[in-house]
């Protein structure tokens, strides 16, 4: 299924919160659209009344009932196709700070947190999300960590830097 028209605008920019606890990275697994049966980090597209923090928040505990909060900017993935136009994803990554891996049962069937080894044995884990699950339970991880940045106008906005 593509993805609602709102979004089919030829440039879309969404969001995928790697959630490390104890070891473990919270996977979710797609029940519904494009993907179905896929293992993957919990995600979806940024709204456009919201920042990329507050998406991949809301996202996360949409689909997983885990509240959590960003730590800084795991990876970034892009993509075109003459279908979907361009695609910028940005993947998060947040602590848990509360709840327990229950899925929405409409847009995820499955929810739970993964160590590398079980992330490996599951069907159906799409290469994006093998490698975004190393990089996140990688305790010599790289960051692109936020700052509150205040403009001249006195407006604020979040600086991710290394």
């Amino acid at each position: 299924m593509p993805p609602p028209e709102r979004y089919n605008t030829g440039y879309n920019v969404g969001v995928g919160g790697a959630v490390v606890k104890d070891g473990r990275l919270l996977l979710v697994r797609r029940a519904s659209r494009r993907g179905r049966g896929n293992w993957q980090v919990p995600g979806g597209f940024v709204e456009q009344e919201e920042t990329i923090e507050e998406a991949v928040v809301r996202e996360v505990e949409e689909e997983s009932g885990v509240k959590a909060e960003v730590e800084g900017v795991l990876a970034i993935r892009n993509r075109y196709d003459a279908d979907n136009g361009n695609s910028t994803y940005i993947v998060m990554l947040l602590r848990s700070v509360g709840g327990s891996p229950e899925p929405d049962a409409h847009e995820v069937d499955r929810a739970g947190f993964f160590t590398m080894e079980e992330i490996l044995a599951l069907e159906q884990v799409p290469a994006v999300n093998i490698e975004v699950a190393h990089r996140a339970l990688d305790p010599n991880r790289r960051l692109l960590s936020p700052k509150t940045v205040a403009h001249s106008s006195g407006a604020l906005y979040t600086l991710f830097l290394g």
